[in-house]
């Protein structure tokens, strides 16, 4: 626990729900709660867009709970400076974070790279240190959000001032280090809140499959998930698809399961408390994603006690064994489609005890929450 010199911790980021989006960055917050929760004071400084305001102004949000507090500025891009008004609403949840509860001992800057620029100066100002956690996916083959000359100087800049820099996953890791990013590895897993996504002794009485994901098809390929339970379908096997989330290519993932004549549930975005209750009805999980940092509904749904199809994503190759589903290479539609055909079939020999606890060990709220303090002291002392 620590000591009442040491307490405050500043979250800077550049995602977090907000009115705008309440889903975005839900890991973030997620982080925050369980840093709060090891007995911190932590405040979270953000800026969000919003159109429902005039150009150029600002507005502030302030939400207490325990000892986490979100302060959020809403802003609206002016169309001379776009960028401007982004950095002005941050700067002023900084300064309002520090008044509300005092100089930091430490900033906590997530996803890069503005962030842990801004990281950076508060450290020489305050003479603190700072860390940073990277949870995105630009650096991935196949993603080209990490570019040019000036946002890769600065990145290795804040990179290499930094006390730590923490990642959701080893795979995550490697992609910086082959893009000339140098540190040493630290795995910081995502949060689990293993209260809300527990087990049912009551499912949907047809069997279901169920994907939740942001309909991005780039990086999550769901017409591959359309394909392989379209053929599924064809052999006579009864089940249903439901498909949670929302994103650019909603519509034309729709399209694509129209064409095949094959009928989907497709839900939009759901709460927390709806994508649980969701997900306790379930029967199997599947991620059809080409790439992904974490994945984290993975480990939501083994919280749940139920089974998962994954694509080699992640560091989920190293965790997912025939005891708690199946793995499969990316983008292969007859390994998908015999590993959805198995998983029906012999679904009543999967132990959700078993697979709710593999969870339970590795990111629930208390697991992560002894990691941050732990890497906490580590840094302020």
């Amino acid at each position: 626990m620590p000591s009442e010199s040491n307490k405050h911790v500043l979250f800077l980021t550049r995602w977090f729900p907000s009115d705008s989006d309440p889903m975005l960055g839900l890991f973030v917050k997620n982080h925050a709660t369980a840093a709060s929760l090891a007995g911190y004071q932590v405040t979270v400084a953000y800026a969000s867009e919003t159109k429902d305001m005039l150009e150029g102004s600002y507005k502030v949000s302030i939400n207490t709970e325990g000892s986490l507090t979100e302060i959020i500025v809403y802003f609206k891009k002016s169309g001379q400076f776009p960028w401007l008004s982004q950095l002005v609403a941050l700067f002023k949840a900084i300064r309002m974070a520090i008044k509300y509860n005092g100089k930091p001992s430490l900033v906590h800057a997530n996803i890069l790279t503005r962030t842990g620029f801004i990281a950076m100066l508060l450290s020489g100002c305050y003479g603190i240190p700072y860390i940073i956690t990277e949870h995105w996916s630009r650096y991935y083959e196949g993603n080209s959000g990490y570019k040019g000359f000036l946002r890769k100087a600065i990145t290795k800049l804040v990179i290499r001032k930094s006390s730590v820099v923490t990642v959701v996953s080893r795979r995550l890791y490697n992609a910086m280090r082959l893009k000339g990013l140098n540190f040493q590895q630290v795995i910081l897993p995502n949060v689990v809140d293993t209260n809300l996504f527990d087990i049912s002794e009551k499912r949907n009485p047809t069997f279901r499959f169920i994907s939740i994901s942001c309909f991005e098809e780039r990086s999550k390929n769901l017409k591959l998930l359309i394909d392989a339970s379209r053929k599924l379908r064809d052999t006579g096997l009864e089940f249903e698809l439901v498909l949670v989330g929302d994103g650019p290519d909603r519509r034309m993932i729709e399209q694509h399961a129209g064409n095949l004549k094959f009928d989907a549930t497709f839900t939009g975005t759901l709460t927390p408390v709806e994508t649980a209750e969701i997900l306790k009805q379930s029967h199997c999980l599947v991620l059809t994603s080409n790439y992904e940092t974490f994945g984290i509904v993975i480990y939501e749904a083994l919280a749940s006690g139920i089974p998962v199809i994954s694509t080699d994503v992640a560091d989920l190759k190293d965790l997912i064994s025939q005891e708690y589903g199946k793995i499969i290479p990316v983008a292969d539609l007859n390994a998908l489609f015999n590993s959805m055909k198995e998983i029906h079939d012999k679904y009543a020999q999967y132990d959700q005890v078993k697979l709710r606890d593999l969870v339970k060990n590795i990111c629930s709220l208390t697991s992560v929450s002894a990691g941050l303090d732990k890497l906490y002291q580590r840094v302020m002392q």
